[in-house]
């Protein structure tokens, strides 16, 4: 009878997912410096020299690890094709939140603030994947807004800023200090989104 397990042959985006997974797991655990990659490959079934063919060291992969927990190519395709730019900037604005202030992430910022003294380039890595980007492509959707529905007559970088604070940025430090349950409840948000967003952009007509 065949055994059923793991493919022999495994596309490289899922077998990195794996890594991903069983690595993020272990450091929230145990915290990184306490995780080897042995531990990490014997969590993902895999041998540690198949571990080393994707990532060179445990710093790569906690590196890899955050930048690939920002890569969101369809919903933002999917905001660019939108007819109506101001409803798309809110749903942009329902993404980032539901995202930035899930369990997940908030993990992730943690274990990014406690490694980042020991670590060259994950001050970097969390910046620009985490911040620099997240911004600019808030930026991009403000920018599809018509300068006749706006409002505010403020570039779009600062309106940017204005809405993030505005529906987020709070909660996200409440919760990264502990003032705040791990389990946010979305709607009030959702209802901030449209309140802030209507009152510096003028719907369709």
């Amino acid at each position: 009878m065949t055994k059923i397990g793991r493919p022999l042959v495994m596309p490289v985006e899922d077998r990195c997912k794996e890594i991903y997974a069983a690595a993020e797991k272990l450091f929230g655990e145990k915290g990184f410096a306490n995780v080897t990659m042995a531990e990490i490959a014997t969590a993902t079934g895999m041998s540690k020299k198949t571990l080393y063919v994707h990532f060179a060291d445990k710093r790569e992969l906690l590196n890899s690890l955050i930048s690939s927990s920002y890569l969101w190519p369809q919903q933002t395709a999917d905001f660019k094709n939108e007819d109506n730019p101001v409803h798309a900037l809110k749903q942009h604005l329902n993404m980032i939140a539901e995202y930035v202030l899930s369990e997940r992430h908030l993990k992730l910022c943690r274990l990014a603030i406690a490694e980042n003294y020991g670590l060259d380039g994950m001050a970097e890595t969390f910046y620009q994947m985490g911040i620099a980007n997240s911004r600019q492509s808030l930026i991009n959707s403000i920018q599809r807004i018509p300068d006749a529905q706006h409002k505010v007559q403020l570039e779009a970088g600062l309106l940017a800023d204005m809405l993030f604070g505005a529906v987020i940025g709070k909660l996200l430090i409440d919760a990264l200090m502990g003032a705040q349950n791990t389990v946010i409840d979305l709607l009030p948000i959702q209802q901030k989104i449209e309140r802030v967003v209507n009152a510096m952009f003028q719907a369709n007509e």
